[in-house]
């Protein structure tokens, strides 16, 4: 409550339960490279047989989006006969590039990309995850769940302090970017992408659960009796 006693601050939180529609593949190859020309020409290939796979699939190769493309100086230390350090020198360049596929949910399909990955693409490791395509409707139920919240906090509040909850204030909320992802699992090298099999990759995702909250001012009355 605050100094003039006339208002009343609420905190509401809202959870909304999401059934998944997207498998979301997240590829990331590293590399360390004498040229940037190599560690580029490197990333091009790798670009290029992620769209070959997919459209190989019947996919489009559009569907692979570039996350991060980071081509840096490879730090090397130097030490001693001792083991003492002594200076640290440029030695080549490191290459770091991530890479997101959506796809539906189909076990069979996913099995197909994942081996195809790690036949072509060699090194490269994949975080397998669930999500959806549209966060915006959960995203305005979790909304309408956390002002309800609110105001039934506030209600009891209210009652306690003799008075009657009146008008809304200000309704505060600060993210509107809702993150609804679940991660199921890595696949950690080449070598296990391409042993995977459409038994091994029989993930059956679970709902996922969000929540976030905002912050409800509410009009305190004189309570009339």
């Amino acid at each position: 409550m605050t100094n003039d006693n006339h208002t009343i601050k609420v905190t509401g939180r809202g959870t909304v339960h999401v059934t998944p529609d997207v498998t979301r593949l997240e590829v990331n190859i590293t590399g360390v490279f004498k040229t940037y020309a190599a560690a580029y020409a490197q990333a091009r290939e790798n670009s290029m047989w992620l769209v070959k796979v997919l459209e190989y699939n019947k996919l489009s190769g559009k569907q692979a989006k570039t996350l991060c493309l980071d081509i840096s100086d490879h730090q090397q230390q130097v030490y001693d006969d001792f083991g003492n350090y002594k200076e640290t020198i440029k030695n080549g360049f490191d290459l770091e590039q991530r890479i997101k596929i959506d796809l539906g949910i189909d076990n069979v399909l996913l099995n197909k990309v994942v081996r195809g990955i790690g036949k072509f693409i060699k090194g490269a490791q994949i975080a397998i995850g669930y999500t959806v395509k549209d966060a915006s409707k959960p995203q305005l139920l979790m909304l309408e769940r956390a002002v309800t919240d609110s105001k039934g906090k506030a209600q009891i509040m209210a009652i306690a302090a003799q008075c009657a909850l009146g008008e809304v204030i200000t309704i505060e909320y600060g993210d509107w970017n809702m993150h609804v992802y679940s991660q199921a699992r890595n696949i950690h090298s080449s070598q296990e992408a391409m042993a995977c099999s459409t038994d091994s990759l029989e993930i059956t995702p679970d709902d996922l659960a969000v929540s976030d909250t905002v912050e409800v001012t509410w009009q305190l009355l004189p309570n009339k009796q």
